[in-house]
């Protein structure tokens, strides 16, 4: 938008600045009337009464708002100091309003000076134009100072509007008992930096809604006595704010940095790629007003005779261990010319701290050929808590930057004379003020809402170098930054032939006014305007065009990682069911498993070699497709060819099993539907509360067993009525009942009852006397809650009593995992606390429901795969038989065996428990064979 019609709309939608803006339309328009004797008079005379009334208005204004901010500031002050205990919430709301009123009326006065002070320097510069003569008497009656000094005054007034927020903040932080006034997590994080651009003219506005949060940072307040002497207690805080002389601090200070390069600008190169290990070497110092020279909208501070700095940064990928740093030392300006002469660099030049370093730097501009090439200007503010650096911003403002190419200096000058530059014009403003966030913690949530309003832009990893030398040396670098657009590469390229073209007039003596071109970069989009020839035509560049990089955003790189990790996530799936298959299951699953274990090896070569690939196109900015179209398509042939073979395979193995099909021919004695018969029969159970889930069995006698509930209850049945006679509670609600034994042998008023939550325990119960002991097994078992049975065996019948010697007291026990059975000792005492001792441990391929021992045989019940595993533990071979559970659940939790005489003849019952559903069925069972058909 041109700026007569920023004025025209700031006029009509003010309402409290509206009319004491520049008649800026009105001066315009007088200048495009025709030529007369007295236009140049009258002209005079209109911009004198404008910038009369101006500056009255502004000098009232700034006055009535330096009243108003000391009476606030002794206001808040008073409150605060008597308020020995406790700020009341009601009069921190009522001063924060007040302070967030000035800060608007701070702001809206700001932007006027700001639009007046550029519609000043605008009409004088057409003015100029016009007439082709250089008004000298504007700067020469300070009228540019005037708003300089007002803008400073407006400044100072912010610092003081800081103090008293940061004085609110304090004080609301005692009273809610919040150590974090910033409201950001503690946590410890890695810094993190983004950069932004914002408007010159939201540069005000953005930074009265920061110190709202965090306060203005001046580097010579922190050292002050007057600031330490806050008291912070808990009950209150007293913060004394600062003299009006200290108010009157500088908010922001001037830095200038003198970048070297080559003359192939290979620093530029390097960093623009990326490349690990680039480094770039700069001269910086930080000037004072006192040192200022104003130069047609720019600003050159002149370097001081000490404290010149000579930086190295180096730049590290995010994949080498070590990360980006900036090195430093100092040098006066006569060491600094003989430094970059090539010198021999001694302490008293730069200190023992520093003379390695300075060493490295010389060593590294010599051999590289470096000489000062750009230089970047800028005023930067800052904000931070003085006791924290987690949240630090920082805000570039008035940038400038200049050409420092050899061919511009005189012969043996480090840099331009600031006079010199401005002479030649041979400079760029920047139109936008760079902010940059740094952070040690979670974006706090103030700071999201400023980053997501219009006043910020997001500039990822912008550079001052990178845009100087793009801006400046166009035709000597062959590829743009990517926030340079199409348009903006056209006119640095023509500004640049139009710079060479008044450096050669300059150089002959030609020096006609008509013939200077002046650069203006002021425009909204800091695009250099391009002067048109008398017949209106806009002069085209004549240079070829450098290439420029494909614009990419900083998502891309996650996106691409997001894809990488993606096919990682599908080859450790095939690996993890690869490894499943081929350790658990039966032939057929394990050439399943193999089958898949290559193509997922395959898989992660494929996945990480296109992730490099894409990574590399991004990082140099290469064209070229960036969708994958092999691997989806390769990835879908080899699964299905591996699954097509692998169902074959399973399906020719098992098809006898699916219609009960031994391999002789013989039907198998496999149980498939549960049903009432002789050999089957199911319990019907009366008197057991609700939701009562049998996980174990345990028979106490011929006719009373034993039922553990999957929570802290136990059951006592009669088998021969199938009622129940007593329910008993043990502990509390956090026990996680899972299996349940008696040793009739040694002793029948003891039941032992494994819990696994909240560790894996037996609790020893005396059913007579109701004491109750605990045997801790984490040590055996580990600390998951994996103990699912519990199973008893003699010493003195198993194998292991020739290694512990026969005891009549002492027994094996047996304790499910996960997927294994520990086998330990225990010896039976009065307090049946004695520690276990493990002996061995059983390998079973399968998740364990229960456990029971019998006659020499150890019964496992794996109730995921529906089997039964005997497992011969007398003779200590381990030999294994596997049977097929009845039914086609997979509920079982529970066994128990039971031997007895019906009529003349012997049965073998086994009964099993199913939690899912609640149900206890009695089986008949026939060595050799296992269950008998129903």
């Amino acid at each position: 938008m041109k700026f007569g019609k920023v004025i025209t709309r700031l006029t009509e939608n003010d309402p409290r600045y509206g009319h004491q803006f520049i008649h800026y339309n009105i001066l315009k328009a007088h200048l495009k009337e025709p030529d007369r004797p007295t236009k140049e008079v009258e002209f005079v005379q209109m911009l004198d009464s404008e910038l009369q009334r101006v500056k009255e208005i502004i000098t009232y204004k700034v006055g009535e708002v330096k009243v108003t901010v000391r009476t606030l500031r002794i206001q808040v002050q008073m409150i605060t100091s008597l308020a020995k205990y406790e700020v009341k919430p009601e009069s921190l709301d009522r001063f924060r309003s007040l302070a967030d009123s000035l800060g608007d009326e701070l702001s809206a006065m700001e932007r006027c000076v700001y639009y007046n002070s550029e519609g000043f320097r605008k009409i004088i510069k057409k003015h100029d134009k016009n007439t082709s003569i250089r008004s000298t008497w504007y700067d020469a009656q300070n009228h540019h100072d005037f708003f300089v000094r007002s803008r400073e005054n407006i400044e100072n007034i912010l610092l003081q509007l800081s103090d008293i927020y940061e004085v609110l903040r304090l004080a609301e932080v005692t009273h809610t008992a919040n150590s974090q006034s910033l409201g950001i997590d503690q946590e410890t994080f890695e810094r993190k930096s983004s950069k932004y651009w914002v408007a010159a003219e939201d540069v005000f506005a953005l930074k009265t809604a920061l110190i709202k949060h965090i306060p203005l940072y001046v580097f010579q307040r922190t050292k002050s006595p007057v600031r330490r002497q806050r008291v912070t207690s808990a009950s209150s805080i007293l913060l004394q704010l600062e003299s009006e002389e200290d108010a009157s601090s500088e908010t922001a200070g001037w830095i200038s940095s003198v970048y070297l390069d080559n003359e192939g600008l290979d620093s530029y190169r390097r960093r623009m790629n990326m490349e690990e290990g680039a480094t770039l070497f700069r001269i910086r110092w930080y000037g004072g007003k006192e040192e200022i020279l104003h130069a047609y909208g720019g600003t050159l501070p002149r370097p001081p005779q000490v404290d010149l700095y000579v930086e190295r940064k180096t730049h590290h990928e995010s994949w080498v261990a070590e990360k980006s740093k900036k090195e430093r030392f100092a040098l006066n300006e006569d060491d600094l010319v003989r430094f970059l002469a090539g010198h021999e660099v001694d302490e008293s030049m730069v200190g023992k701290k520093s003379i390695t370093l300075a060493q490295e730097v010389q060593t590294e501009i010599h051999n590289n050929v470096l000489v000062p090439m750009v230089r970047s200007v800028y005023k930067r503010t800052a904000f931070q808590l003085d006791s924290s650096n987690d949240v630090r911003i920082t805000m570039d403002a008035d940038l400038t930057f200049v050409n420092e190419h050899a061919s511009l200096r005189k012969s043996g000058h480090w840099r331009r004379n600031e006079g010199d530059v401005e002479e030649e014009l041979d400079w760029v403003t920047f139109p936008y003020a760079v902010l940059e966030i740094k952070l040690k913690c979670n974006t706090p949530a103030w700071l999201e809402d400023i980053l997501d309003s219009a006043m910020v832009r997001q500039v990822h990893k912008f550079s001052k170098f990178q845009h100087a030398c793009a801006a400046l040396l166009p035709k000597q670098i062959k590829q743009f930054p990517y926030w340079f657009t199409e348009d903006e590469i056209k006119s640095v390229l023509y500004a640049s032939e139009k710079r060479q073209s008044v450096h050669e007039a300059l150089q002959s003596g030609i020096r006609k006014a008509s013939s200077v071109v002046r650069q203006r970069s002021i425009a909204k989009d800091y695009t250099v305007l391009i002067n048109k020839d008398k017949k209106g035509a806009t002069a085209k560049p004549r240079s070829k065009i450098a290439n420029r990089r494909v614009k990419v955003e900083p998502k891309t790189f996650f996106a691409n990682e997001r894809t990488f990790i993606q096919w990682l996530t599908a080859s450790l799936l095939l690996v993890t069911l690869s490894s499943a298959l081929v350790g658990f299951g039966d032939h057929a699953a394990q050439i399943m498993g193999l089958t898949f274990m290559p193509l997922a090896i395959l898989i992660l070569i494929y996945a990480t070699f296109v992730f490099y690939i894409r990574l590399y196109r991004i990082k140099t900015g290469k064209p070229g497709r960036y969708d994958d179209v092999f691997g989806p398509g390769l990835l879908t042939v080899f699964l299905c060819v591996a699954l097509l073979t692998t169902i074959t395979l399973h399906f020719k193995e098992h098809l006898p099993s699916l219609y009960n099909v031994q391999p002789n021919g013989e039907l198998a004695n496999r149980v498939v539907e549960l049903k009432e018969s002789p050999t089957c029969h199911k319990l019907n159970i009366s008197g057991l509360p609700p939701f009562f889930e049998p996980s174990d069995l345990a028979l106490a006698g011929p006719d009373i067993m034993w039922i553990a509930s999957g929570g802290n209850m136990i059951a006592t049945i009669n088998l021969q009525n199938e009622k129940v006679e007593e329910v008993y509670t043990v502990g509390d609600e956090k026990l996680d009942i899972e299996c349940v034994m008696v040793i009739p042998e040694v002793s029948p008023d003891i039941l032992l009852i494994g819990s696994e939550e909240p560790i894996n325990e037996i609790i020893v119960r005396n059913i007579t006397s109701g004491r109750t002991n605990q045997i801790n097994l984490n040590h055996i078992l580990g600390a998951d809650p994996v103990l699912e049975g519990l199973a008893y065996y003699s010493l003195a019948s198993s194998p292991f009593h020739q290694l512990h010697g026969e005891s009549n007291n002492s027994g094996i026990f047996f304790a499910s995992g996960l997927n294994r059975i520990e086998v330990f000792m225990l010896s039976f005492n009065d307090s049946w606390i004695s520690p276990a001792t493990p002996l061995t441990t059983i390998e079973m391929k399968g998740k364990i429901g229960a456990l029971v021992a019998h006659d020499g045989i150890l019964y496992v019940v794996l109730d995921n795969m529906g089997k039964l595993i005997t497992v011969d533990i007398a003779s200590g071979k381990n030999a294994r038989v596997v049977h097929d559970l009845p039914g086609n659940t997979k509920g079982w939790e529970g066994i128990a065996h039971h031997l007895t005489v019906v009529g003349s003849e012997q049965k073998h019952y086994v009964y099993l428990a199913s939690d899912t559903p609640s149900e206890i069925w009695r089986f008949e069972w026939e060595g050799g064979v296992g269950f008998l058909p129903c």
